[in-house]
């Protein structure tokens, strides 16, 4: 798994890692959602998937930072931040990478999946 500008060339289906670029480790699965962790540098959630039509969870400090759906173009189309606001929604959510939205506050089912990842990993 990587992040942005961690692949050489999605575009050309090309997923070998940039030398230096971000990686993460895998500590289990929820619902079909990978759980990652990543506690060195910044974090976010990664752009692309190595995997068509998956799913992460991020972690970060021993919190809960993102959930991440990816499509059949292994790019990414739903992201959930959990640790700061966007536009007053805290957690909100991002469409296809496009932050220029209003903000998308997060569904019922959405926040239960958030909590049973947390609760299984015991983190924040």
């Amino acid at each position: 798994m990587g992040s942005r500008g961690a692949f050489v060339n999605v575009n050309a289906k090309n997923f070998d890692f940039v030398d230096g670029g971000e990686t993460y480790h895998s500590i289990g699965e929820v619902d079909g959602i990978k759980v990652l962790v990543r506690d060195k540098g910044s974090v976010k959630a990664p752009d692309y998937s190595h995997s068509q039509n998956s799913a992460y969870a991020v972690i970060q400090n021993g919190a809960l930072k993102h959930l991440s759906w990816y499509d059949e173009d292994h790019k990414q189309r739903v992201c959930i931040d959990f640790l700061h606001s966007h536009k007053g929604f805290q957690p909100h959510k991002h469409l296809y990478l496009d932050h220029s939205d209003l903000g998308i506050p997060i569904t019922k089912k959405e926040l239960e999946l958030a909590n049973k990842i947390r609760r299984r990993f015991n983190v924040k």
